[in-house]
């Protein structure tokens, strides 16, 4: 079904590449029209989509994960062509993109095909510890104006693990999504939401984030999983988050983040799973616990999860604190060093710093119920710092940030975070 699904792909990008009607003229200015633009009428190229960020490489690094993404753009009259390599350093995780971008005067479509393999630790002995999605994608875009746009997107993940005693082993997720986003379009978090969730650069904390001219963003979508063709699941889950920069001072603010997340329908597996955890011969202890998401015919990478950079910063994201009922606040106040300098340091320009401080609070579960339970809540605090260095034409934004939980559950083994990441603009 894998090959059958990529070879699909394959050749519809050949078609659309060769029957794609592009005009005669370049894309139009990329200098954004008002905020009242006519409805109906503006592409993303109109809004700026062919600004330089989408023709030229990136690259980012994060740690101490040790991750790194490299993307190489190649932007041909109306058609963007675009390949990544994701790669941990730590673990070995590597994945790849394809993507193939398609702007319209009034809509885009992208088809992509991607290909992710994960281990939980590269150094151990064990062979049955790495899980692979292949599949391929369908993500079209309409914009309403500068502002609005909403999305549809239909997508195939075919999963694959080392354990043969996941529920989710050798199994196939087909599912639907419709999506609303406010704000801005470079705003990858939120593009995550609404359309494609691989692959994208993750935001860091930053003083230079795109959030749109109102200094707000929003993003919701409902997906439907399908029992359809070669699909093994059936869900419906909803997601939303909303963003706002207040501005303290006029050089001060604070940057919030709401998360919500929940599943309005879900399939329980009949009969229920055997207890499956190994003592360390690799043997199943029958008197351990299942977790409880194996209960549920939902992926365990479709779950919600409090931890990582885009969550509590206090949470690892590989830790139990996932659920189908998820939601969680962030704060990060940004006071200014200094701004605007000029410290010359050999060939790099250090232009901004920025000292940071962090709140946080979320609770995930797997019942309405957990939300309210006070005991699974996590509420975690930091401080960091952030910077913008030019080099050359590049620029360069360094985020340290060190966070630790003042309220956790009993037993999330969660404690203090450091989190450093390099993201390159050109």
């Amino acid at each position: 079904m894998t090959k059958t699904l990529l070879g699909a792909f394959l050749t519809a990008i050949v078609t659309f590449s060769s029957s794609a009607q592009t005009p005669a003229d370049p894309p139009p200015s990329q200098t954004p029209p008002p905020a009242t633009g006519t409805p109906g009428v503006l592409s993303d190229a109109a809004s700026g989509a062919y600004e330089r960020r989408d023709t030229l490489p990136s690259v980012n690094i994060y740690l101490p994960e040790g991750e790194a993404s490299i993307r190489l753009r190649k932007l041909i009259r109306n058609v963007l062509f675009e390949s990544q390599i994701d790669y941990e350093f730590v673990n070995g995780d590597i994945s790849t993109y394809l993507r193939y971008k398609y702007y319209a005067r009034n809509y885009t479509y992208r088809l992509g095909l991607f290909d992710t393999i994960e281990f939980d630790d590269l150094l151990s002995s064990k062979d049955k510890n790495f899980q692979r999605v292949r599949g391929g994608l369908l993500l079209v875009g309409v914009p309403k104006d500068y502002n609005n746009r909403y999305f549809f997107l239909v997508q195939n993940d075919q999963l694959t693990f080392g354990d043969v005693l996941r529920p989710d082993d050798q199994t196939s997720n087909i599912y639907a999504k419709v999506g609303y986003q406010f704000g801005t379009q470079f705003d990858e978090r939120l593009n995550s939401i609404v359309g494609e969730q691989r692959g994208r650069i993750t935001p860091v904390l930053t003083a230079f984030r795109d959030i749109g001219p109102q200094k707000t963003g929003l993003a919701a979508a409902i997906t439907q999983a399908a029992n359809v063709l070669s699909s093994d699941y059936t869900y419906t889950k909803l997601e939303a988050e909303g963003l706002r920069r207040f501005d303290i001072t006029g050089t001060s603010f604070v940057f919030s983040r709401l998360h919500v997340g929940t599943f309005l329908a879900r399939e329980e597996i009949d009969p229920a799973p055997l207890p499956r955890d190994r003592d360390e011969d690799g043997d199943i202890d029958e008197d351990d616990a299942t977790p409880e998401w194996e209960f549920y015919e939902i992926p365990q990478n479709e779950l919600f999860r409090l931890g990582g950079r885009e969550a509590l910063k206090s949470v690892g994201a590989d830790e139990d604190a996932i659920g189908t009922q998820e939601i969680h606040l962030t704060n990060e106040l940004f006071v200014p060093i200094f701004r605007n300098r000029d410290y010359d340091i050999g060939p790099l320009n250090w232009n901004t710093l920025y000292g940071i401080g962090y709140l946080g609070a979320g609770v995930v579960g797997f019942d309405f119920g957990d939300l309210t339970n006070t005991s699974n809540a996590v509420v975690d605090v930091g401080i960091g710092t952030e910077s913008a260095i030019t080099y050359q034409d590049w620029e360069i934004y360094l985020s340290v940030i060190a966070a630790h939980p003042v309220v956790q559950p009993e037993g999330l083994d969660g404690g203090t975070k450091y989190r450093f990441a390099v993201r390159t603009v050109r």
